[in-house]
């Protein structure tokens, strides 16, 4: 006689068990697994910056541009403004004593120096400067939808570092900061939210990074860690 075969089909028992364990993953691991990912698009963001920098920055020690002023924006939807001065107008700007134009006419006040050169920084502002010749550059760095940024400013890239970058705006026990990154995911537009949801330096999100930018144009990046409140360097 034929064996009769066993029956292979699923008992109620273990059905309920798979749901049980599906409703384990769901509750537990899934959350993580999205922080995780969140945390993830911030960072790429960061370094993606900061890849960005270091080429502009190697674009002016080649001799490419004279000096480089780079303002990202503070989201995807914000306007990004680079500029740049030739090698040429930027060896005007550093000659001393100074052309006329470069310190408009008052050569006592900046002791024969170009404003530029007397203060050592690139114009808060250089579109429109009456003092200096800057080219706007297409070439931006765009913010991805995923994230916010702040402070809202531009930087100054300068061969060997001869003009300060831009001042840093936030200093912990890890280092001092130019600005943070945040996700859009738990942070909202600098300019149109309320102080308690904005990204910024004092409001405690998880999904924060940080970005020094320092006077000889060296960079570091901080995370944020909201269970010990606490940045450290990465």
């Amino acid at each position: 006689m034929l064996k009769q075969k066993g029956n292979k089909a699923f008992t109620l028992i273990e059905i309920l068990v798979v749901i049980v364990i599906i409703i384990i993953f769901v509750i537990f691991a899934a959350p993580n697994v999205a922080n995780y990912a969140t945390e993830r698009e911030v960072k790429k963001e960061v370094y993606r910056f900061v890849e960005y920098f270091k080429q502009r920055k190697g674009d002016v020690q080649s001799g490419k541009y004279g000096v480089y002023y780079l303002k990202p924006g503070m989201n995807s939807s914000s306007t990004a403004k680079n500029y740049y001065m030739t090698t040429e107008e930027f060896a005007i700007q550093m000659k001393v004593p100074a052309l006329g134009r470069t310190n408009r006419n008052n050569a006592s006040r900046y002791k024969n120096k170009s404003i530029m050169n007397s203060a050592r920084s690139c114009p808060g502002s250089p579109y429109g400067s009456p003092d200096g010749i800057w080219n706007e550059d297409s070439n931006v760095f765009r913010w991805s939808s995923a994230v916010n940024m702040w402070m809202n400013k531009g930087y100054c890239i300068s061969p060997d570092a001869v003009l300060s970058p831009g001042e840093l705006e936030h200093t912990v026990p890890a280092g001092q900061m130019s600005f943070i990154v945040c996700s859009t995911s738990n942070t909202a537009n600098h300019n149109s939210a309320n102080s308690n949801t904005i990204c910024n330096f004092n409001n405690k999100k998880e999904f924060r990074y940080g970005v020094g930018i320092y006077r000889d144009l060296s960079i570091k990046i901080f995370k944020y860690n909201l269970k010990k409140d606490k940045w450290t360097l990465q």
